[in-house]
C-alpha cells in the first residue's frame, strides 16, 4: 500500500469487513492457517458470529481470528481498527480524541484502540537491541520549573540511546524514562546507565559512550535534539502526557523514527504486529506504575526542608 495514500481512499480500499478480515488472516498467517494447539493446517470455518471461527480438522479446536491479538475482545468493527492502524502510521500520529471525531467512536474505546496499538509498537522496539557503535546520552521530558537541583515534578529525565553510522547518522533509535531508584534530585546514577545498557545494548556492540550527566561537554548533541523533537511531538499532538503513560508515546517516536529509516511501509508493518501481538486489557493499563505523586510529595518536602 502506497505510503501517499489518503484516509479517503483508505476507507475505500478497506471500507467492508470481509476485506479487513482477509487482510488481518493473512497477517497472522502468512503461510496459511496453524492451529494454535497442534499446530495443524487444514481447517473449517464457522460464520456464526460476527467474526469467523477457525475449526483445526484434526484435534477441533476453535479460535478466533482476533483471539490471542492486540485485537482480543474488541467489539470494535474490523474497518475501524484498520482506519485507526492507518492514522497511526502517519508520522504526525493522532490524539484519541482526533481518532474518536475521525472514526466515529466513543472517546474512551478510541484511547484503548490508541494505547493497544502503542504496546504493539512497545513490544516491537524492545526485541531490536542497539549494536555497533552506540551513543547513550542524558535527555528530558518536560522544562524545570525552578533553579535548584532538585527535579521538578513536571521534569522527567530520560536516556536516550542510539546505533551510529559510519556516516554519522542515527539508524536506531530509543529514548527511556529513568525510574526513580536510578536518580538522585536530577541525576541519573551509574546503575540507571548499567540497567539501560543491559536491556537496550546488544553484548556485541564494538563501541558504547555513555553519558549521563546533564551539562557534561561530551553530550552527544543529535541525541539531546531527537529528546527535544520526541517532548514537541507529544506536546504538539498529544498537549502533553504525564508520567504514567510517557513510556508509550516515547516508543511511538521511536517506533516511527526507526521505521521511517528503515522505509518500511509503517501501515502494513503494524497489522503484521497487531495480528500477533497479546493484547494489553484495560486493567493493566490503568494500573500502570504512577510516581508523579510521590515524586511531588517529595520535592515539596525537600523545597521546605531547603527554605
Amino acid at each position: 500500500m502506497s505510503d501517499l495514500m489518503t484516509f479517503e481512499l483508505f476507507t475505500q480500499s478497506f471500507a467492508s469487513e470481509d476485506t479487513c478480515i482477509q487482510a488481518l488472516f493473512i497477517a497472522r498467517w502468512p503461510d496459511g492457517y496453524c492451529c494454535p494447539r497442534c499446530l495443524h493446517r487444514q481447517f473449517c470455518i464457522i460464520r456464526s458470529r460476527r467474526l469467523p471461527l477457525y475449526q483445526c480438522n484434526s484435534c477441533h479446536f476453535q479460535t478466533s481470528l482476533i483471539a490471542g491479538t492486540v485485537l482480543s475482545g474488541s467489539r470494535t468493527p474490523l474497518r475501524l481498527w484498520f482506519q485507526a492502524l492507518f492514522l497511526h502510521a502517519r508520522p504526525q500520529g493522532i490524539s484519541a480524541k482526533q481518532l474518536a471525531s475521525t472514526i466515529g467512536t466513543t472517546y474512551k474505546t478510541a484511547w484503548l484502540i490508541c494505547h493497544k496499538i502503542r504496546h504493539a509498537m512497545s513490544c516491537s522496539e524492545s526485541q531490536v537491541l542497539l549494536n555497533g557503535l552506540v551513543r547513550i546520552n542524558w535527555g528530558v521530558y518536560g522544562q524545570p520549573h525552578n533553579p535548584t537541583i532538585f527535579r521538578h515534578p513536571q521534569e522527567h529525565p530520560l536516556l536516550a540511546g542510539a546505533s551510529i553510522s559510519k556516516d554519522e547518522e542515527m539508524i536506531n533509535l530509543v529514548i527511556k524514562q529513568v525510574p526513580d531508584e536510578h536518580l538522585i534530585y536530577d541525576r541519573i546514577t551509574s546503575s540507571g546507565t548499567h540497567a539501560f545498557r543491559n536491556r537496550y545494548v546488544d553484548p556485541s556492540a564494538k563501541e558504547v559512550f555513555v553519558v549521563n550527566l546533564k551539562f557534561s561537554r561530551d553530550r552527544y548533541r543529535p541525541l539531546i535534539q531527537m529528546c527535544e523533537q520526541a517532548s514537541q511531538w507529544i506536546n504538539n499532538t498529544f498537549n502533553g502526557i504525564g508520567p504514567k503513560h510517557l513510556q508509550s508515546y516515547l516508543d511511538q517516536f521511536c517506533f516511527g523514527f526507526n521505521n521511517l529509516k528503515l522505509k518500511t511501509n509503517i501501515f502494513e508493518y503494524l497489522v503484521q504486529l497487531c495480528a500477533n501481538t497479546p493484547t494489553l486489557n484495560y486493567p493493566s493499563l490503568i494500573c500502570r506504575e504512577n510516581n508523579s505523586i510521590k515524586h511531588k510529595q517529595e520535592y515539596t518536602g525537600l523545597l521546605q526542608k531547603v527554605s
